[in-house]
C-alpha cells in the first residue's frame, strides 16, 4: 500500500468538498431559507448580539405645550453559535475496491445532507417556540387556520404591514399539506363539497401549481418540511415573517481529511459548521398545530 502524501489528502478533499458544497447550496431548505441570516466575518465573536429597539409612539400636539419625549434604549438578543459536525471513516481497502471518485462524491453529498437536516431540525425549534398558536392538536390542517394565522400577524401589536407580508412564509408537514390540498380539489375519496359551493378548478391550479413552494396562498408561500418538531402524532407547523427569528452562521462548513492514525489504514472525512439561532419578534410568528397522522386517502 503506498504511503499517503499531502497531495493524496488534497485530492481526497477536493473529491468530497465539491459535491458537498453543491449539496449545501442547492438543497431546498424550507426553514433556513425563510429566516434572516447573519454570517460571521473576521473579528466577530461566536455570540451575535442583534439589536432590538422598543416601539415609539406619536402623539397629538397642542400649541405652546412641550412635546412628550421617550427615552430610546436598545436591547440585545444574544445568539450563541455552537459547532455541529459529521465524520465518516473510509478504509484504504474500500477505496481501492469501489469506484473511488464516485464513492467520494457520494460521501460528500451524504455528509452535506446530514448537516442540512441537522440545521433544519435545530431551526424548527424557533417555530415551536412562538407564544401564540393557531390550529389544534389532533385536528386536520385547514385553510381557515392558515388564514387566521396570517390575519393575526397583520393585527398584532407589532404589526406586519402589507409590503412586509411578502416575506411571510408558512412551513408545514407533507401530511398537513395533504389536508390543505384536499380542500381545494378532490383526491378520489368520493367526498362531496355539498352543501358548500365547489372550489373552481382554476383556483386550485393557481394556488397549488408548483413544486416549490408547493402552494401560494394569497401571496404567502407554503413550504414543506419533514424536520418540524413533532409531539406524539401532532406536528408544529409555522406561519412567520423572516424577521421573527435570526440564524447566525459564525463559521461556514469546513472540510478536513485526517489520516493521522496509520494503524487503522483508513482516512477520516470531517465536516464542521458553527451556527446558532434565536427568536427576535414573537409577535411576528405563529405556531400552527395540527394532526400528523399518515393519510390513507
Amino acid at each position: 500500500m503506498p504511503i499517503t502524501t499531502t497531495a493524496t489528502i488534497t485530492n481526497l478533499q477536493e473529491k468530497v468538498i465539491g459535491p458537498a458544497r453543491m449539496t449545501l447550496k442547492d438543497d431546498v431548505l424550507a426553514i433556513k431559507g425563510s429566516y434572516q441570516m447573519q454570517r460571521g466575518r473576521d473579528n466577530m465573536d461566536d455570540t451575535y448580539n442583534s439589536p432590538k429597539f422598543p416601539g415609539v409612539t406619536a402623539f397629538g400636539l397642542t400649541e405652546g405645550v412641550d412635546m412628550s419625549t421617550e427615552t430610546l434604549v436598545d436591547s440585545n438578543v444574544a445568539i450563541a453559535a455552537t459547532e455541529v459536525g459529521v465524520a465518516v471513516e473510509v478504509t484504504n481497502k474500500n477505496l481501492r475496491t469501489v469506484g473511488r471518485d464516485d464513492f467520494l462524491r457520494r460521501a460528500g453529498v451524504a455528509m452535506a445532507s446530514a448537516i442540512n437536516v441537522k440545521e433544519e431540525q435545530d431551526f424548527a425549534a424557533l417555530i415551536d417556540g412562538y407564544g401564540t398558536v393557531v390550529g389544534l392538536d389532533g385536528a386536520s390542517a385547514t385553510i381557515g387556520q392558515l388564514g387566521a394565522g396570517l390575519a393575526q400577524l397583520r393585527n398584532n401589536t407589532e404589526p406586519i404591514n402589507e409590503s412586509m407580508m411578502r416575506e411571510v412564509s408558512a412551513i408545514l408537514s407533507p401530511y398537513a399539506w395533504h389536508d390543505i390540498s384536499q380542500q381545494l380539489f378532490p383526491t378520489g375519496s368520493g367526498d362531496s363539497h355539498a352543501p358548500n359551493t365547489p372550489t373552481p378548478a382554476a383556483v386550485a391550479e393557481r394556488t397549488f401549481g408548483r413544486w416549490f413552494p408547493v402552494g401560494n396562498y394569497f401571496g404567502t408561500p407554503l413550504k414543506l418540511s419533514t424536520n418540524l418538531v413533532a409531539s406524539t402524532t401532532n406536528i408544529r407547523n409555522g406561519i412567520f415573517h423572516r424577521d421573527a427569528g435570526l440564524i447566525y452562521e459564525f463559521m461556514p462548513v469546513d472540510m478536513e481529511v485526517d489520516d493521522s492514525d496509520k494503524s487503522m489504514r483508513s482516512v477520516e472525512l470531517i465536516m464542521v459548521v458553527d451556527y446558532g439561532s434565536g427568536e427576535l419578534l414573537d409577535g411576528h410568528g405563529r405556531e400552527w398545530d395540527t394532526d400528523n397522522t399518515a393519510p390513507t386517502s
